[in-house]
Formats: structure tokens, C-alpha cells, sequence
């Protein structure tokens, strides 16, 4: 009898230490449901703010896309205006050398004719007087300043050839050097610089 009490006893402490047991792992199971809810708003928070983020970061690249478009095209612009202008200048350059040459020449030319003139106007007296050696002096440097003028002449005409030319290699390094495009790129904030 003694001893069957004792195993009662005993179950008795087994069922209770069993029954703190479970007490101990519900509590346990309802810290960590808890926990678990607490992480998954976490999660829902950051998954939120990275969406916001990634919104962001798009916004400011396409603004900053857009910004670099229109100054490329400022540029563009800018560079066409003044291509145009130094253009125009060069041109208007180039006519007022070469009109200023042209005029030169009519003048020296004019000069030529009318010493021509007045030398076949004097050999035409000489013939038909007799001749005198002041009027032979005379005829001598009518016929130098003559030859004169014309190497004169010459001479400006192979200078106008040469700046012809000059000005043509002129205006290709010209267009070379002002016909190039601007690089621009456009940047990437989501890129890492290496």
C-alpha cells in the first residue's frame, strides 16, 4: 500500500513538472510569434522605403539625364551660332584682302597704260623730229619705270595667288577644327566609379 502511494507520487510530480514544461514552451512559441510579426513589419518597412529609394534614385537620374540633354543641345547650339559668326567674318575677310588686291592691280595697271601712252606719244615726236640725246634720256626711263610697273605687277599677282592659297588651307583647318562635335555622355548614379 505504502508503495503504491509512492508511484502515485511520484506521476503526480512527473504530470506536474510535464504541465510546466508545456506552460514553458507555449510561452516560448508566443515570444517568438512576437518576434516573427515584429521582423515581417520590419521587412514590410524596408522593402517600402528601398521601393521609395529606387523611385528616388530614378527620378534624379532621369532629371539629371534631361539637365545634360538640354546643355548639350545649349552647346550645340552655342557652337553653331558661332561657327556662323567666325564664318561670316572670315568671308567678309577674305573679299576685303582680295578686293584690296583686285584694286591694286587696276591702279598699277592704269598707271602702266597711261606711261604707255605717253612713251608710244613721245616715239611717235621722235620720229618725227631728229632725235636729241635728252629726248633719248627721257624715252630710256620712260621704258624702266615701264618694265617697273610690270614686274610690279607681276609680283602682285603672284602674292594674290599665294594668299588665294593660303586662304584656302586656311579655311579647311578652319572647317577641320570647327566642324568637330562635343562629346557628351550622359552619367549613371547607380554606377560605382572604379
Amino acid at each position: 500500500m505504502e508503495h503504491r502511494h509512492k508511484q502515485e507520487q511520484e506521476l503526480l510530480a512527473r504530470i506536474s513538472d510535464l504541465q510546466a514544461e508545456v506552460c514553458s514552451r507555449n510561452n516560448r512559441i508566443t515570444d517568438l510569434d512576437h518576434e516573427i510579426h515584429s521582423l515581417n513589419e520590419t521587412i514590410d518597412t524596408l522593402t517600402r522605403e528601398l521601393e521609395l529609394k529606387g523611385k528616388e534614385v530614378l527620378r534624379v537620374r532621369s532629371e539629371a539625364n534631361q539637365q545634360i540633354r538640354a546643355h548639350e543641345q545649349d552647346l550645340s547650339k552655342r557652337h553653331e551660332r558661332d561657327l556662323g559668326e567666325l564664318s561670316v567674318v572670315h568671308h567678309r575677310e577674305t573679299h576685303i584682302m582680295l578686293a584690296d588686291f583686285n584694286k591694286a592691280q587696276e591702279v598699277l595697271r592704269d598707271k602702266i597704260s597711261a606711261l604707255q601712252i605717253l612713251l608710244e606719244g613721245t616715239e611717235e615726236k621722235l620720229r618725227n623730229r631728229e632725235s636729241r640725246p635728252e629726248d633719248l634720256h627721257v624715252i630710256a626711263e620712260l621704258r624702266e619705270m615701264v618694265s617697273e610697273r610690270e614686274a610690279l605687277v607681276k609680283k602682285l599677282v603672284d602674292d594674290k595667288k599665294f594668299y588665294q592659297l593660303e586662304l584656302v588651307n586656311r579655311e579647311t583647318g578652319f572647317s577641320k577644327v570647327f566642324n568637330s562635335s562635343a562629346n557628351v555622355g550622359v552619367i549613371n548614379p547607380l554606377i560605382k566609379p572604379s
